[in-house]
C-alpha cells in the first residue's frame, strides 16, 4: 500500500461529453461527472472517499471542455503521476487535461475569474448523423 503523506490540494482541468450524464453534481442513483471522478479517486486511493469540488455545475447532457475541479490527495504521487493514473481510470467520455498542485484553500467555484458558455442549437431537419 502506498505511503500516506499530509493531504495536498490539486486542481485539474477536465473535459467531458455530457450526453450520458445526469449533470455534473452527484445525484444518488444517477451517473454524474462528479460521481465518476470521485469513484476513480476512490479506486486509486484504495477505497478512501474523496470529495471533488467543481467550478460550476452543468445540467444533464451538457458538455464541458475546460471545467476546473479540485480535490485533496494524501498519496505519495507527483501531480503528473496522479493525473495520468486518474485519467487511466476514467471512462472514455471524461478526460483530465491538466493536473497540478494548488494552495490548500483553493476552491474552483470561488477562484474562478470568468466562465464561458457556448450554446449550439441545431435548427435543421433531423439527421441520422446528429442522433
Amino acid at each position: 500500500m502506498p505511503e500516506r503523506v499530509s493531504p495536498r490540494r490539486y486542481r485539474a482541468r477536465v473535459e467531458y461529453d455530457g450526453t450520458d450524464f445526469a449533470g455534473f453534481q452527484v445525484n444518488p442513483g444517477k451517473r454524474t461527472v462528479q460521481g465518476v471522478l470521485e469513484d476513480a479517486l476512490k479506486r486509486l486511493g484504495n477505497g478512501v472517499a474523496r470529495r471533488v469540488d467543481g467550478a460550476g455545475r452543468t445540467d444533464a447532457g451538457v458538455h464541458a471542455t475546460g471545467q476546473v475541479i479540485a480535490f485533496s490527495w494524501d498519496g505519495p504521487h507527483t501531480a503528473t503521476e496522479l493525473g495520468n493514473a486518474l485519467d487511466a481510470l476514467l471512462p472514455a467520455d471524461v478526460a483530465i487535461h491538466s493536473l497540478r498542485r494548488a494552495q490548500n484553500e483553493f476552491h474552483p467555484r470561488f477562484a474562478a475569474r470568468y466562465r464561458e458558455y457556448r450554446y449550439t442549437v441545431w435548427n435543421g431537419p433531423p439527421s441520422p448523423l446528429r442522433e
